[in-house]
């Protein structure tokens, strides 16, 4: 893989995460021009959520290091719409690492996906990277900071043939312990059911109740972390279920009747 002229970094755990971190040196290994945009606090779970209706504090965090206040694909799109890099195109954008596994139908939610989408959307290569743990555990990116960098060298040339845009989840342990990399498809039925706990006076917590082992798809990207393998799948930034709308034939029409009956 040839060293690429600029790429953007970004996260969903905000500017001071460790897991930004690393990523940042992934970049800088890659890339002759690395430049940050992230959410200057934690804005996990907002998906591709854009703050429209509200102004946007950025600061800068140092050189072509800035600080959002607002989601993560709010990152991507103050990176790319802003004065600050104005008139310059983009080889990639790595977003996270995050400190937890996005997999499964927590995909949906993440911050850290969504601004990878962000960036599909305007057909820019991107990819999301997490890292994943079973239970409680202290915070450690030893194995995605020792396999990130093949794993982008092995996706980087897929872009035109197989998307450009990836969800990359690594397994929690030993480095020398990751069997391989497996490309996945995210599937249901992790998340077994929401969770909302009082935090105090009106306030209340939302959480989700979790079964990985309840995903047995050999081919999930849950089965894969749970074998030891890195987990890359390829994301799309369309919504429509074309298996089902090849079933009902596209642009085929039904009578309604009268409005109102």
């Amino acid at each position: 893989m040839n060293k690429l002229q600029r790429i953007l970094v970004t996260n969903d755990d905000g500017i001071a995460a460790p897991g930004l971190a690393v990523a940042e040196r992934l970049a800088h290994q890659l890339a002759d021009e690395v430049w940050t945009f992230a959410p200057a606090g934690n804005r996990s779970g907002t998906a591709q959520a854009l703050s429209l209706q509200q102004s946007l504090p950025i600061t800068q965090q140092g050189t072509r290091r800035y600080s959002v206040g607002g989601t993560p694909a709010d990152c991507v799109m103050a990176a790319l719409g802003g004065p600050w890099c104005e008139g310059l195109a983009f080889d990639l954008v790595l977003s996270g690492v995050n400190w937890g596994g996005n997999l499964s139908d927590s995909v949906m939610y993440s911050g850290t996906v969504g601004a990878a989408l962000a960036a599909a959307h305007f057909e820019l290569p991107a990819i999301a990277l997490s890292q994943a743990f079973d239970g409680p555990s202290e915070i450690d990116f030893s194995v995605t900071e020792a396999w990130m960098a093949a794993v982008v060298e092995q996706l980087w040339p897929m872009r035109a043939d197989h998307g450009c845009c990836w969800n990359v989840n690594f397994p929690y342990g030993a480095a020398e312990d990751v069997a391989g990399l497996r490309f996945t498809r995210q599937v249901g039925g992790m998340i077994r059911a929401p969770q909302v706990a009082r935090s105090g006076g009106a306030d209340y917590r939302l959480s989700f109740v979790r079964d990985p082992d309840a995903v047995t798809d050999p081919h999930a990207d849950v089965v894969a972390i749970r074998q030891g393998f890195v987990s890359a799948t390829p994301l799309i930034r369309e919504r429509s279920d074309e298996t089902r709308l090849a079933a009902l034939g596209p642009g085929s029409e039904l009578i309604l009747g009268e409005a109102g009956r």
